[in-house]
This record gives structure tokens, sequence and C-alpha cells, in this order.
């Protein structure tokens, strides 16, 4: 979170009785009565917010045709949800500080004044109890009661020490990246022979490499990355060069493997034009780092997160419930 959006979530905080959790960027209090959490599902849209709420009542979960009428009758509300008991809606973006805090606190007042007409109550988001405590799970914030809390964390700590003992299998890891980087050969040539030097491909043969890996070697640890790179920039460069052993092959009418091996011979003399080829192979370079980098920031994120539980209650936040006019 840079400094802008951070002052930004601070100033919003500040200005509906909310406190910050700066480490997973969520604002969290109480609201008419309810635990509100309200966060950006999506870190490229900080200000397209959602709030959420645990909650339940006797007469059974929301209708599509309540959410609809809820949406139609509140304009700061672009859509309102029900998945199990947890209750979203998505409040309309504003990158100005001045409506985004109008719009949130009109969807606020709407959202929880709704709740209660309906005769919701507050609840644990996993066994329904009556209790609800804003926590944070491996990077997700939900609302917990005390006992599911304690349970997610002693299931958290034998899973660690599970994959802990069973530690990482380098050589299956390799197997693994090895046949996820095929299926993005398979790709290139495909796309290749169908005139296309396609993004597609590139994403294709840096998320098969890196997943094939974690899946076969048990999980994907720093040196699993550089093991991936380094199959991804291989094998890239035999696709691409597969790729153009298929049009020889076709133009010259010889068989696949002596056209694979003339490819160096026709660069040289200028049969194929060195910017062609070097452009071909440099934009497949270009787009297996346009899906490897973001898959790459998100293994060691969940990675980091994987496991990390704590109560947002309880935990060291910016909070400013003390500091408005209530």
């Amino acid at each position: 979170m840079n400094k802008k959006i951070k002052q930004n979530y601070m100033d919003l905080a500040q200005s509906i009785g909310f406190s910050l959790d700066e480490e997973s960027g969520v604002l969290y209090g109480k609201s008419g009565g309810y635990d509100v959490l309200l966060y950006a599902q999506n870190a490229s849209y900080p200000y397209l917010l959602t709030a959420c709420v645990s909650a339940q009542r006797s007469m059974g979960p929301l209708t599509k045709e309540e959410c609809k009428q809820f949406k139609k009758q509140n304009k700061s509300v672009m859509s309102m949800t029900q998945k199990s008991s947890v209750i979203s809606v998505m409040i309309k973006n504003s990158p100005k500080p001045l409506h985004l805090r109008e719009n949130v606190a009109q969807a606020l007042d709407a959202f929880v004044g709704f709740l209660s007409s309906e005769g919701f109550s507050g609840c644990c988001s996993v066994c329904g109890a009556q209790e609800s405590i804003p926590c944070c799970v491996s990077g997700s914030c939900t609302h917990l009661c005390s006992n599911c809390f304690s349970k997610m964390q002693m299931d958290s700590s034998m899973d660690n020490a599970q994959k802990k003992g069973r530690g990482e299998n380098v050589a299956a890891g390799i197997v693994g990246a090895l046949l996820g980087s095929l299926l993005g050969v398979v790709s290139i040539v495909v796309l290749g022979q169908l005139g296309y030097v396609a993004a597609l491909s590139g994403i294709i043969i840096a998320i098969c490499t890196l997943k094939g890996y974690e899946m076969l070697g048990g999980s994907l640890s720093k040196k699993g990355i550089v093991i991936s790179v380094i199959l991804m920039v291989v094998m890239t460069y035999m696709g691409d060069r597969l790729d153009w052993a298929f049009l020889v092959a076709h133009e010259m009418d010889i068989d696949l493997f002596s056209a694979f091996r003339s490819i160096s011979g026709l660069i040289a003399f200028g049969a194929i034009e060195r910017s062609i080829y070097f452009g071909s192979l440099a934009m497949q370079y270009l787009f297996v780092a346009l899906g490897a980098i973001p898959t790459i920031l998100n293994v060691l994120r969940s990675s980091r997160l994987q496991g990390h539980m704590y109560r947002l209650d309880n935990k060291n936040t910016t909070s400013y419930q003390n500091q408005v006019e209530l």
C-alpha cells in the first residue's frame, strides 16, 4: 500500500469511526451494531471498496429480488450479494477522497439499516455462532467466533508441521516443471502455426512451469522458482525454434529434425531475417515475463501469509473510534 492510498484509507477510517489494519489494508469497526469489514477486493482498484458483514436471520438468506431492490434504492451501491452467512455490498468507486467518504458513509448507513430491518444478527462466518470477531486468516479477513479461530490456529499449526516434515522434493519438482513447460512449448508451436505470436503462450509456459514444480515438488521455494525460471528460458527458446522448424520444413520440404538443425545457418545466410527471428523470440520472452512475474509474486505472498492468523481487535492497528462524534 503506497503512502497516498494509506493516507486516504486513514482519512476514511477517521470519518466513519473505523480502524485500519495496515498489514492487510482492511478497515474494520462497528456500524449500527454490526461488525463490518471494509476492503478492496482487487489491489489494482484500491478505491473500489466492499463492505461485508457475517449475519443470518431466521427466515433464511437474502433473495435475488431483495438484493436487486437494495441496489436500486441506494445509488452509492453497485451490488449486494450473500454467500453462506457473509453479506457484501460493493460501493461505487471514486478516486476523490471526499466523494469516496460520502459514498462509503451512505452505503454503510443503508447497509446496516437494511440488515437491522430484515432481522439479521451478527454471527461467525464458519459455524454461525452468535459471536463475530474480526480476524485475518492467511491474508483474508473474516468474522469468526473464539472457538473457530482457535481451531483454525491449531489446524494451521498442524498443517505447517506436516509440510515441514515432508520437505521439498527438488527432483520431483524439476520433473513437474519440465512437464508444465512442455505444455507451454506445445502452445507456442500451435499458436505459431496459426500465425500468432501470442501472449497466451508465454503466460501458459510461465504458469504451467511454476505450478508443475509446486504440484510434484510439494512446495515452491525460492530454489524452485529459480529452477523454474531457468526452465522457462530454455523451453521458450526451444519452443520458438521448433515453431520456426515447422515453417522451414514446410517451405523447404524437408524433415522436421533437419529443419530444426538448419535454422542457425539460415539466419547466418539471411534466408531468415535476423531481426524477425530475434524479434519473435524477444516477444515470447516478454510474454513469459508477463505470466511469470505476477505468478511468482503471488506465490511468494501466499507463502508469507500461509498460516498467518491474528485477531484484528487484538492487533496494534490505527484506530479512530474515539476521535469522531458518533
